[in-house]
């Protein structure tokens, strides 16, 4: 699908909400098809081993708290792409999709190195020890999968900028053959084999490790079909130049902004990591269906990125595909929250027989309910913003609410109440609320005139 496809950023506002819908449900779907490659992981380890799924859900959140700063680098690409595309100026658009790609690059190695660094918290902050080595695993068996992960998020920017969603949902498709495959192969070993009557081949059962390696895999499929449909749009002569420097000009400030967000949802991970392997795990299970729901309000956030930048570059208002994405995101995360008040013990059935984890899980996708709705909208005007080049503003509002807000009372609904994982979550929540108003707010304020567009 082409851009040009799209509705012009001065449609009305049915067709902008047809324009947003168009983009938004590949992307999603696209999204729903990456989460799903960790909801795999987790049944898959979840039925053989519940100290390994608690290990996996640890190092999963430290890579992701991490990875989430060569994230922003890559969605640095949102405005420039977007703009460039809504201006008539696609080389431009090729110029900064490479500055891109060698600024995912020079942000994936200090992110690899602090994962490894964070493992040396775990113990001081009370993690059992046995969990402690299948972290580490994990997170090993993860590295390589990091620099194509980041760069198949900015070959889909990119990809999404000129309209073109289908080759995300194959490149998803592709990825989760893959890991499945790897995954069942590397974790359960030659038992895999046996329950398919073929001989044992002398596979070992990896477990965090092998679940790591899956993800990897996975990455590189993810990567590849995405390069494959970018390479068609290379322009025969390069006569724009997009400066690195200008990718992390906007890119660090999403990346702070995703840090600090996903530093709150990692820190989480290991302190529920204090509570013992059934809570981590009931985290985990819980913690990845809220993920899936997430995506919906995850595609219409790069929808609105998209439609916001077109409307900037075309020189139009950005209220009205601000306003339309808001609406779309938080009806997505009221049906999610729904599903979780209706159906919670069917939702964590799927990935564990443990009654214990069960239990825990249930709880927690009831304040998961809440905070789903609140979840959403801060993601969308997020998208929002950085489809109009505001990045700055998202990442204090992203510390005020979480680290100054939100944290304290995770500490004290957690510990000093004594709710467990339970109050662990709600002080989340809070963090989510404040940061959900502050972003709405300054997206009504940053709207009420046009927008320039970014350097």
């Amino acid at each position: 699908m082409s851009s040009l496809s799209l509705a012009t950023p001065t449609a009305g506002a049915r067709a902008e909400l047809r324009a947003l819908l168009r983009l938004a449900l590949p992307i999603t779907l696209a999204q729903l098809g990456l989460v799903s490659m960790g909801l795999i992981d987790t049944a898959i380890v979840g039925r053989a081993s519940v100290q390994d799924l608690a290990a996996i859900g640890i190092g999963r959140s430290i890579m992701f708290a991490l990875t989430s700063f060569g994230m922003g680098i890559a969605f640095a690409l949102e405005p420039l792409a977007s703009q460039a595309i809504g201006a008539g100026q696609p080389a431009r658009a090729w110029a900064a999709l490479r500055a891109t790609l060698r600024g995912c690059a020079l942000a994936s190695l200090p992110a690899l190195a602090l994962s490894f660094a964070a493992t040396l918290l775990l113990a001081p902050i009370g993690v059992e020890a046995a969990l402690i080595p299948g972290v580490r695993a994990y997170l090993l068996g993860h590295a390589p999968g990091l620099l194509p992960f980041l760069a198949h998020i900015a070959l889909r920017t990119f990809l999404q900028a000129r309209g073109e969603t289908s080759p995300a949902l194959f490149a998803a498709v592709a990825g989760n053959v893959v890991n499945a495959a790897a995954c069942v192969l590397l974790v359960r070993g030659d038992e895999v084999l046996g329950l398919l009557h073929l001989p044992p081949a002398g596979l070992p059962r990896l477990g965090a490790l092998g679940a790591g390696l899956a993800t990897s895999a996975g990455s590189f499929a993810l990567s590849a079909v995405v390069l494959w449909a970018a390479r068609k749009h290379r322009p025969a002569r390069a006569t724009e130049v997009v400066s690195v420097r200008a990718v992390f000009r906007l890119g660090v400030p999403i990346g702070l902004h995703l840090l600090v967000g996903s530093g709150a949802f990692s820190l989480l991970g290991m302190l529920v990591g204090r509570l013992g392997a059934h809570t981590a795990s009931a985290h985990q299970v819980a913690l990845g269906l809220a993920s899936f729901t997430f995506m919906g309000a995850l595609g219409v956030a790069g929808a609105t990125s998209v439609r916001v930048g077109h409307s900037i570059g075309a020189g139009a208002s950005a209220r009205r595909p601000g306003l339309a994405g808001l609406a779309l995101g938080a009806v997505i995360m009221a049906c999610g929250a729904l599903l979780f008040t209706l159906i919670p013990r069917t939702l964590v059935g799927w990935f564990t027989t443990d009654a214990e984890v069960i239990r825990i899980g249930v709880q927690l996708l009831y304040v998961a309910a809440l905070f789903q709705l609140f979840d959403g909208i801060q993601v969308v005007a997020a998208g929002a913003l950085r489809g109009a080049g505001d990045v700055r503003f998202p990442f204090v509002a992203n510390l005020t609410s979480h680290w100054l807000v939100g944290f304290p009372l995770t500490l004290v609904f957690g510990f000093a109440l004594g709710l467990g994982a339970t109050g662990l979550w709600w002080g989340v929540t809070a963090g989510l609320v404040l940061n959900s108003l502050l972003l709405v707010f300054r997206l009504l304020h940053l709207t009420r005139t046009t927008i320039a567009r970014v350097a």
